[in-house]
């Protein structure tokens, strides 16, 4: 059974002493009776058609009717939520069973519009813009829940923070109310982990930031979101802020401290890791303050080629979910590596990377051409193949006895071949031949 949205009435504790068509209203919603809802909300709209509380009435009962749930079955891993995973007979997935929500646009529109009718004929019911604003997240129109953030803030400036609730009542928490709806907002942003709708939400984020410059949670997610998007000095800027709030919170320090190791400055970041470590901080800052100083003084180990080969790159794989990340030879090749304190045999500028389609299919593959090897078992070529977990598989050339060149794969520590091949001329002859041996399937 599908849980009952009642977005306004979520947003902010109400308490409604009398027995009236609200309460009525609400109660039947809650239980899921939406046609007994239905029936009260069309009497009292006939007897009392200039209550304020007939708008999000409306709008709850609209996106009740537009949601609909079913169950899915697909070959594909769902982005978010929970889901069955089938296997076959071998254990592999075979395939994804989970709950998925629809909306049916046409109704969700209506609901938009009649909570527009009531912040156009209430502009100072806050409940209005926040149940409107989580609304817009859960359907997942992100320009509707960022533009109703903005217009909460601007709103703001011109009644001077005095707001209403239910029954048109003054709200005195109005302050906490706002900053805990604003930062769940953008804590929804940077969760999507979408770089676009990050982007379009910064001027937002920004100005949430400059009214709640007080609030160390908005003050520091802001800085979290600039540093994924990989702004370094708008992030600094937001971390420094949130340290000068709570100076003996070392969450700010120690996202200041990441941002100088990551950057390559060890030793400032030794600094201020030796300065929490020491200070009079939380007992699980100092622990991780001391974790990373052991990271960062840790020495750093050359991988053997045969580690490389058949150890790291199929952990890599098998923990990468996109394909397109080993386009990136920097970022496996060196980054990755340098993170772990571990050193790769090869030089990014010794790999080639190509990215193959396989003829006759849509299935994409990418290959990485290695310096002729003069080891054996050392690999002339690794494919990189998408499987249907969500991560990849490798193949690799091998140089064999007297010459010879054999494919094979590796799974955790076992080690497999699937014969000797003629050695391809290039990365798209390599390809043409794991078709060949149909492990490419």
């Amino acid at each position: 059974m599908k849980n009952i949205l009642a977005f306004i009435f979520t947003a902010i504790a109400l308490t409604l002493t009398a027995v009236d068509y609200n309460t009525s209203f609400n109660t039947s919603l809650t239980k899921g009776k939406l046609q007994t809802a239905d029936s009260i909300l069309s009497v009292w709209s006939a007897e009392s058609p200039d209550d304020p509380e007939l708008f999000p009435a409306r709008f709850n009962m609209l996106l009740n009717c537009a949601r609909s749930e079913m169950m899915v079955l697909s070959t594909e891993p769902a982005q978010k939520g929970e889901e069955l995973v089938l296997a076959d007979s071998t254990g592999r997935s075979a395939g994804y069973l989970r709950n998925e929500t629809e909306w049916l646009d046409s109704l969700v529109d209506k609901a938009f519009t009649e909570i527009d009718r009531g912040i156009a004929a209430y502009p100072d019911r806050i409940d209005f813009y926040i149940g409107k604003a989580a609304a817009a997240s859960i359907t997942e129109r992100w320009n509707i829940t960022i533009e109703t953030i903005g217009r909460l803030l601007d709103r703001e400036k011109e009644n001077g923070g005095h707001w209403l609730e239910s029954g048109n009542k003054s709200v005195a928490n109005a302050d906490t109310i706002l900053a805990d709806a604003v930062f769940e907002r953008i804590g929804e942003f940077y969760n999507t982990e979408s770089r676009e709708l990050i982007e379009s939400a910064l001027p937002l984020i920004d100005k949430a930031a400059q009214r709640f410059n007080h609030d160390i949670r908005i003050i520091n997610i802001a800085g979290a979101i600039y540093y994924g998007l990989g702004n370094t000095n708008e992030a600094m800027k937001y971390f420094t802020e949130a340290m000068k709030i709570t100076p003996d919170d070392a969450i700010p320090l120690t996202n200041i401290a990441y941002i100088h190791y990551q950057d390559g400055d060890t030793a400032k970041a030794l600094e201020i890791y030796r300065e929490i470590e020491k200070g009079n901080y939380d007992e699980d800052s100092r622990k991780f303050a001391s974790d990373m100083i052991a990271e960062i003084t840790r020495p750093v180990e050359d991988m053997e080629k045969y580690f490389y080969f058949f150890r790291y790159l199929p952990h890599i794989a098998g923990n990468m979910a996109k394909l397109a990340d080993f386009m990136d030879i920097e970022l496996v090749n060196s980054r990755i590596p340098s993170y772990n304190k571990i050193r790769s045999p090869f030089a990014d500028a010794d790999i080639k990377a190509e990215e193959i389609t396989v003829e006759g299919k849509e299935k994409k593959i990418v290959v990485w051409t290695f310096p002729m090897p003069d080891e054996i078992p050392m690999c002339r070529f690794v494919a990189f193949v998408a499987d249907d977990n969500g991560t990849c598989r490798v193949f690799t050339l091998e140089k064999s006895f007297e010459n010879y060149w054999v494919v094979g794969t590796q799974d955790g520590d076992g080690h497999s071949n699937f014969g000797e091949i003629p050695l391809p001329d290039d990365a798209k002859a390599f390809v043409k031949a794991l078709g060949k041996k149909k492990l490419l399937e």
